[in-house]
């Protein structure tokens, strides 16, 4: 039947019932629709409206996204939500919170909870209480105390928010009680701007504390002091 064949092409589980374009599985579930495919304990979904939720374990893929999460709910074929130890990945970065909403037509992210956290393919993190990020754009806006950590780049930062322009030729730019750290050397004011490049721009009470490297011996230098030494 119609109704068979739907089930079929959508779900793969130990258990399904069936009920007027709506679907109950249970036990290893496989939904796949529109070129996605998500794996889950339970799931129930409606055909028709293209929504529903699937619990437990839930790993999803679609387009070029990435998402693991306890709770997917899907609201329609656009928007979502992942809820419990959400993480969604997609170009090499993951958005990690207790619950990050996602709108595929403008390809943009937020999160939901008291923490959020930005991870990077060199292992950098950014970590705030808000952050949303334009996945088109390729912008992130990270919202009240934000942390920054790149062992990659042995820096760490801090500021009140946070502007990340994510591509290779991008920047972060820390607002508020600014500061950041990079090889014992520190720069701080009420906006910096850190560049790839390893350049810093800072703006307003800027305070700076540099350390010179120590520079090698000329040669022959440590020879003459030997020489004087002797002659002494």
């Amino acid at each position: 039947s119609q109704q068979n064949a739907a089930v079929q092409n959508e779900y793969a589980a130990k258990r399904i019932e069936l009920y007027n374009q709506k679907a109950v599985a249970k036990g290893n579930v496989v939904l796949m629709q529109d070129g996605g495919r998500a794996t889950a304990d339970y799931a129930k979904f409606n055909s028709k409206s293209k929504s529903g939720v699937l619990t437990g374990n839930v790993i999803a893929d679609r387009d070029d996204a990435h998402i693991v999460c306890n709770e997917f709910i899907v609201h329609n074929e656009n928007d979502l939500s992942a809820v419990g130890g959400a993480m969604i990945t997609k170009g090499g970065k993951s958005l990690s919170s207790d619950r990050v909403d996602y709108y595929k037509a403008r390809e943009f992210a937020e999160t939901i909870g008291g923490w959020a956290r930005l991870t990077d393919s060199d292992g950098s993190v950014l970590n705030a209480a808000k952050i949303d990020y334009n996945m088109a754009q390729g912008v992130a806006n990270a919202y009240g105390g934000v942390d920054i950590r790149s062992d990659a780049r042995s820096l760490t930062a801090s500021a009140d928010s946070a502007v990340y322009k994510t591509d290779n030729s991008g920047y972060v730019e820390l607002i508020g009680n600014a500061k950041a750290t990079q090889n014992g050397n520190s720069v701080a004011g009420d906006k910096l701007r850190l560049t790839n490049t390893n350049v810093a721009i800072a703006d307003g009470n800027v305070d700076i504390i540099y350390i010179p490297e120590k520079q090698p011996a000329l040669p022959g230098k440590e020879k003459q002091g030997a020489d004087d030494k002797a002659l002494a």
